[in-house]
């Protein structure tokens, strides 16, 4: 016997996320809106090299991309014409030891 019941296709669950990674993702959270803060008042008082050290937290502390938003606002405030030199944190270098 053929029943007129239709199936429904399972719903998509989202992956759950590790403990690790809601951490990190509540860190980026915070730091993010901590250095934008302090950029946005670093920019109002026209104190430039302490934004441009907020900047380079944002690429140290954070991530690209969080750099490049913090960069890409203050371009915006200040505007292109001012010359805005950050550092990159240096990578870190894996020494590897070859067998004896």
């Amino acid at each position: 016997m053929i029943s007129n019941n239709t199936l429904t296709a399972p719903t998509a669950r989202q992956p759950v996320k590790t403990l690790r990674e809601k951490a990190a993702t509540s860190f980026n959270a915070a730091l993010a809106a901590v250095l934008v803060a302090g950029l946005e008042e670093a920019l109002a008082a026209g104190d430039h090299p302490r934004a441009i050290n907020l900047i380079n937290r944002g690429f140290a502390e954070g991530s690209p991309q969080l750099g490049c938003d913090l960069l890409c606002r203050a371009m915006a405030v200040v505007g292109t014409a001012r010359t805005w030199t950050v550092q990159l944190a240096p990578l870190t270098k894996v020494e590897t030891r070859s067998a004896p």
